[in-house]
């Protein structure tokens, strides 16, 4: 009946005003950590890996940069999933150690500095790489070098626990360059097990 029809005007009042709902909702503080609590899925975590590791340089030394394993788990228990991996490559053999590195990822915050370019535009991939880099929404937080074969990863309660090999001669450790830049130095040939803690910024391992 007509005299049920609501005016035109009143209805676009209507629709604006749930429009202008949705956004407050959506920058809502409660929505952006319904967002980051969300944990991500294991494919989810190596598109994130794989983002962060397009970013690396590759020469004819040092290339195909990719994750050895990778674990999801809040380490912090404050309900935000971390993703932490262990990445490596195919060396062909240089002056410098081969990329071995324990790395902690957390989520990105509007505005983080770790998914903007210095200069957006001036270069199509870089504007490229830090698009894909805040559509996966994670960025490396802390790393730490492991010097040896990855035997195993694990994470146990907020400890994240390395099994490698090390070997005399490893291309993960050199241990000339570690005494020269007065590093720890390279372990003994065997088994090692190493326990980190993370904290925001910074890989501790524990001794």
């Amino acid at each position: 009946m007509i005299g049920d029809t609501e005016p035109a005007g009143g209805t676009m009042s209507m629709v604006l005003s749930l429009m202008m709902l949705g956004v407050t909702l959506t920058h809502a503080p409660g929505a952006a950590v319904a967002a980051a609590s969300k944990v991500p899925s294991d494919a989810e975590a190596r598109t994130a890996i794989r983002a962060e590791l397009r970013r690396i340089p590759g020469s004819d030394i040092e290339h195909d940069f990719r994750p050895l394993q990778v674990h999801v788990a809040d380490l912090d228990g404050d309900g935000i999933a971390e993703i932490i991996h262990i990445y490596s490559s195919t060396y062909t053999g240089g002056t410098f150690e081969q990329s071995n590195e324990l790395v902690v990822m957390t989520t990105l915050s509007e505005g983080d500095r770790r998914g903007q370019v210095p200069h957006p535009g001036a270069n199509a991939i870089d504007d490229s790489d830090m698009a894909a880099i805040r559509a996966a929404g994670y960025a490396t937080d802390a790393e730490e070098h492991v010097p040896g074969r990855l035997d195993a990863l694990q994470v146990v309660g907020g400890s994240i626990i390395v099994r490698f090999t090390a070997a005399a001669g490893s291309t993960f450790c050199f241990e000339e360059d570690r005494a020269r830049a007065k590093l720890e130095d390279c372990p003994t040939p065997g088994a090692h097990v190493w326990r980190f803690a993370w904290r925001p910024g910074q890989l501790q391992r524990i001794r």
